[in-house]
């Protein structure tokens, strides 16, 4: 039970760490709940799909299965939903099960590059079962906050009064990425929940076709980006993916809210993962850790050459091209040496694959993700790059900037909140402006001129990038704000 006067907040998202992950989104909805846990007088819970890995995961993690289940109808047919709870580092997690509909190896798709003809079957069924999760649970919350178009029809839903337990619930609506929108077809509103009269413009319906990210941006009390540039960024036509005039009749409730990061997993002073340990008083254990990783990838132990990394998913948004046709006359002065880690388009990943046939002893290329990796190229790196074209926030350039790793991204959505160049004086790291192979390849120069020339300077830099706070508790602060002026509570 709830303690009195203790605020309540559901979190509804489609992934959440530990138990799957795609992308940006999983940090987000694992980290925000825990870190308001921990925030005076709030109590905050999460639901997500029961899909087939998730469950596996949470039954190393204690799951267990509630008496009952939920009966959610959608377009005639009725879904029987298990109710899977786990407690985990301090939060309370709830995993809606139904074998039809996420008992599957994919959580949107069979691939990454493709998605499930009945999603939008899947994510109303998610939605309502969400929406009947509190009174299953006999524990009501005074705010669902609701996490990109999966769970666009929770603000809808609510608005319109499907549930009838939650008269007062407010709702909080987060566009991680307002790419990825949720479109089908018109005839799919039969498996809402919301009625027909709600297909027009001015509500769920955009260029014919049902879009369950307007649903919540038009519903919710309140709607959040992930970065305060994002959220200006998206009401212009080259940032909204032609929800710029959506967004721009409802910018009276919208707000950016910067990301951050569970600074206990990623640690360099304590990080399991690393060879070394370091801080920003003592960073001998970097030079450690660069050694080991380059020891690691096969490349030749080289101090003085600066390492420079790259974990990304490889697609278009993220600039590897820019990467791919930048780094070649760098790598072949001698001046850096280059480590990849992800997976994505196979155009991408073949085109990194000929690069390192071209120079195996300064290029590694490691297909897929590999959490470890990950964190000894944060650690063992010099310069980190996110050349992209758009960034809703980013998380690794707050990642690098904790490790000492100076990031060199474009400056755009939450890249550009985060990092501020070094011509400065006062700058974490570098940034760039027009998305070309000319402006990324005079700010790699520039990164590596400072690096090999002017050691102090850049040690300067690193020590600015460590010091800086982007925890998530400095976030939650921020979002326990938002939600209290929601509410009574």
């Amino acid at each position: 039970m709830a303690k009195s006067g203790e605020l309540r907040v559901l979190h509804v998202a489609s992934e959440v760490v530990p138990f799957v992950k795609t992308g940006g989104l999983a940090d987000v909805a694992g980290a925000l709940p825990k870190a308001l846990c921990q925030q005076r007088g709030i109590e905050a819970r999460v639901c997500l799909p029961g899909y087939r890995h998730a469950l596996r995961v949470a039954e190393n993690l204690g799951l267990r299965w509630l008496p009952g289940h939920l009966v959610i109808e959608a377009g005639g047919v009725d879904h029987h939903i298990g109710v899977g709870e786990v407690v985990h580092d301090g939060l309370c997690t709830y995993l809606l099960a139904c074998d039809e509909l996420f008992g599957r190896d994919g959580c949107y798709g069979p691939t990454p590059s493709s998605d499930y003809e009945d999603n939008a079957r899947r994510f109303s069924v998610f939605a309502k079962a969400a929406l009947a999760l509190p009174r299953f649970l006999q524990w009501i919350p005074h705010i669902i906050h609701a996490h990109d178009w999966q769970a666009g029809l929770v603000p809808a839903l609510l608005e319109r009064g499907w549930c009838h337990d939650l008269p007062a619930t407010r709702s909080v609506f987060t566009i991680h990425n307002i790419a990825y929108q949720g479109t089908f077809w018109h005839w799919d509103m039969k498996l809402t929940g919301l009625p027909w009269a709600m297909f027009n413009p001015l509500q769920v319906e955009h260029f014919s076709k049902l879009n369950f990210l307007k649903a919540g941006i038009v519903a919710a009390q309140r709607v959040t980006t992930v970065s305060r540039r994002y959220a200006e960024e998206i009401q212009t036509e080259d940032y909204g993916w032609g929800l710029e005039g959506v967004i721009a009749g409802h910018a009276h409730k919208l707000s950016g809210i910067t990301n951050g990061i569970d600074a206990d997993i990623w640690d360099p002073a304590h990080d399991p993962h690393l060879p070394a340990h370091f801080d920003a008083q003592d960073l001998s254990g970097k030079a450690v850790c660069k050694a080991e990783l380059q020891r690691e990838l096969g490349l030749p132990i080289e101090a003085k050459t600066a390492l420079v990394g790259v974990v990304s998913r490889l697609v278009e948004q993220k600039g590897i091209d820019l990467v791919l046709a930048g780094v070649d006359p760098y790598i072949l002065a001698g001046r850096m040496q280059l480590v990849v880690l992800g997976a994505g388009d196979p155009a991408i990943e073949a085109a990194l694959r000929r690069l390192q046939g071209r120079h195996p002893t300064r290029v590694c290329f490691w297909h897929g993700y590999n959490e470890g990796l990950a964190h000894r190229i944060e650690a063992g790196c010099d310069l980190f790059l996110m050349p992209s074209r758009f960034e809703p926030c980013g998380l690794n350039q707050m990642y690098s900037l904790r490790y000492g790793t100076l990031p060199l991204v474009r400056y755009t959505g939450g890249l550009a909140d985060t990092v501020t160049d070094v011509c400065s004086g006062e700058g974490n790291g570098f940034t760039f402006g027009p998305a070309d192979l000319g402006h990324f390849s005079a700010v790699l120069d520039r990164a590596l001129g400072l690096y090999q020339h002017f050691p102090e300077d850049w040690r300067r830099a690193q020590l600015r990038a460590m010091k800086e706070d982007h925890s998530w508790q400095v976030v939650a602060r921020s979002y326990a704000a938002l939600y209290r002026s929601l509410t009574w509570v």
